[in-house]
């Protein structure tokens, strides 16, 4: 079954009229690695994403929607916490502890937290 992943490359495969085997060749691995990760036998490294995003001259947006697709393919999403400040850790690891007991409430609290930030 094709994952997340799988589905946004074929979509951008498509629009450049690339077959898995061309995509394969402009990312240097090869077509059978490419076709693993689309279907979700392989773990797609995240540094991928810049390297699509270059090559595909993907939008910022763009970029941001590969990158879930492959956390979400990956099922994880990892945490730089080497460049972060002390409260932001300590606010990163509470997230990861609690975010899957949190209540439907508390997630749309947070979630609009969070975008009022981005405004």
């Amino acid at each position: 079954m094709i994952s997340k992943f799988g589905i946004y490359l074929r979509k951008i495969r498509e629009q450049e009229k690339d077959s898995l085997r061309q995509m394969a060749i402009k990312l240097d691995i090869s077509a059978a690695f490419l076709s693993a990760m689309e279907v979700g036998r392989k773990t797609i490294p995240v540094e991928y994403a810049e390297k699509i995003r270059s090559i595909y001259n993907l939008t910022e947006e763009q970029k941001i929607e590969l990158e879930n697709s492959i956390y979400e393919t990956n099922e994880k999403v990892p945490i730089e916490l080497a460049a972060m400040t002390e409260a932001q850790k300590d606010i990163s690891l509470l997230f990861a502890r609690k975010i899957k007991t949190a209540d439907e409430e508390l997630l749309r609290k947070l979630k609009e937290a969070l975008l009022d930030e981005e405004n």
